[in-house]
């Protein structure tokens, strides 16, 4: 094509200002491109993104083991026996972490790859005295009515760290997979530490209805966690 051809087949076409003209439609609609858009991901989303791995792989959770029976799968949990209770823990041996002795702080949980979740500081409280704390982490997610969703532990189950006033230590947190009615709210994401009966056992934030995820299949719901790491 030479210019001569070019400007004849550019001075055929219509102007937006003469009749007859029709306007070409966009691909999308501006409504259309914001539904597509996925959930951004969490605060740190590099620890989300891993303990959301550590799930796929079947590495379950940070959840408290309470007493009573608890519920691992899709559906419905099952309601927790009178005598279960998140704040009841074991004797704690010399020189490792009483309850009182440490806290537990969660931020806002957020969405990514299907999954939801959040990441948990664990710091000294203060005034206690430096102690030691389990590398095994146990988390169980439970509703309102005191249903016990899901729960899980992490990989590293051996050792301890040294909890001190200067130090803190984080947990990415992730949950994949519900496929049963939306439970009952608030929720509420507890925290155990050690091999036996968990110590100390934490409130480790409460669980927004938004941090339900969406069902991905027939298998179990899941929480993962990444092991206790230092906090940048």
């Amino acid at each position: 094509m030479n210019d001569q051809d070019l400007e004849r087949q550019l001075r055929s076409q219509r102007s937006p200002r003469e009749a007859g003209y029709t306007p070409a439609q966009l691909p999308m609609t501006l409504e259309e491109a914001r539904a597509k858009r996925e959930p951004a991901p969490i605060l740190r989303a590099g620890m989300f993104v891993g303990a959301a791995a550590a799930g796929a792989l079947a590495v379950a959770v940070v959840a408290v083991i309470l007493s009573g029976p608890s519920h691992n799968g899709v559906g419905g949990g099952t309601s927790p026996s009178p005598s279960a209770s998140p704040t009841a823990a074991a004797s704690v041996a010399p020189g490792a972490c009483a309850p009182g002795d440490v806290i537990l702080t969660a931020e806002p949980w957020g969405g990514a790859a299907g999954s939801r979740g959040t990441v948990v500081t664990v710091k000294l409280a203060p005034g206690a005295a430096q102690c030691d704390l389990p590398k095994a982490i146990h988390g169980e997610i439970v509703d309102a009515n005191g249903t016990h969703l899901v729960k899980g532990v992490t990989s590293t189950t051996d050792g301890s760290v040294a909890l001190a006033p200067d130090a803190s230590f984080q947990v990415g947190v992730a949950w994949s997979n519900w496929c049963d009615s939306q439970p009952a709210a608030p929720m509420t994401l507890f925290f155990g530490f050690g091999n036996q009966v968990p110590s100390p056992v934490g409130t480790a934030g409460s669980v927004p209805a938004s941090a339900v995820p969406p069902c991905n299949g027939s298998g179990p719901s899941s929480l993962s966690l990444t092991d206790l790491q230092p906090a940048p």
